[in-house]
């Protein structure tokens, strides 16, 4: 009895560490240095799809230069915080979290009690980020619970594909979610083959319309467009 107590406690003082990682400053901090510890780990994934725009690594690389790696701002709370209550009574969902770059979104999840939350992304450092490519994965059908596409689908010259590989990798039921930026200058030469940013989805309606493939419906439609933040983000749920 007292060799269970004592792993009951641990596990409760882990999980209260765990919570610290809510507040943004120390998640910040403590991905960061994780980042400084294992950045020579780095790896890439050398079979890139041709509907992957060409400069997409290497755009996404600047941002460990100035930090915008690291929480990006919070937009992903735009995403992550209207899951939180959705599955309040069940953290043993698993949870992608695509085109994360960093472990700051993982551990933003873990922090609310959802330890089964891996990323994905063409470079990882991390064991917590898994390596590959969304347009066409190794995962088994409905392999997750939750997919969420962090701010990458702009990178995808074929969004409708990679929303086919999501509804397949996605349990029935299952919740997608997307995050963009809305764009008040598209259309201005700011498409182009070389990217960064390489298809014209620019609202939410237009995010909405990629999951016509399958039978859903939308629990969460942000689209700030006009305002400051520009973010747009959307989540349905899939019935397939």
């Amino acid at each position: 009895m007292r060799l269970k107590s004592i792993y009951y406690r641990i596990a409760e003082i882990k999980s209260n560490i765990y919570q610290l990682l809510r507040l943004p400053g120390i998640r910040f901090w403590y991905t960061k240095l994780r980042y400084r510890l294992k950045r020579r780990g780095m790896r890439f994934y050398s079979k890139l799809n041709a509907d992957v725009g060409p400069t997409t690594v290497e755009y996404n690389l600047t941002a460990f230069n100035y930090d915008a790696a690291f929480g990006c701002g919070g937009r992903m709370g735009l995403l992550i915080y209207p899951i939180i209550p959705y599955y309040r009574f069940n953290k043993n969902v698993k949870i992608l979290i695509v085109g994360c770059r960093t472990e700051d979104d993982i551990y933003w999840l873990r922090s609310y009690g959802y330890n089964k939350t891996l990323g994905f992304d063409l470079f990882s450092y991390s064991n917590k980020v898994l390596l590959g490519d969304i347009h066409d994965t190794d995962f088994d059908d409905d392999s997750f619970d939750v997919v969420l596409l962090g701010w990458m689908i702009s990178y995808s010259k074929n969004p409708k594909q990679v929303i086919k590989e999501c509804v397949r990798i996605t349990k029935k039921e299952g919740l997608i979610g997307i995050g963009i930026d809305h764009d008040p200058d598209q259309g201005k030469d700011v498409i182009t083959d070389e990217g960064p940013r390489v298809n014209e989805l620019n609202n939410a309606d237009e995010l909405i319309d990629l999951f016509a493939i399958t039978k859903n419906k939308v629990v969460f439609n942000y689209d700030h467009q006009g305002q400051s933040d520009h973010a747009i983000a959307v989540i349905t749920r899939i019935f397939k």
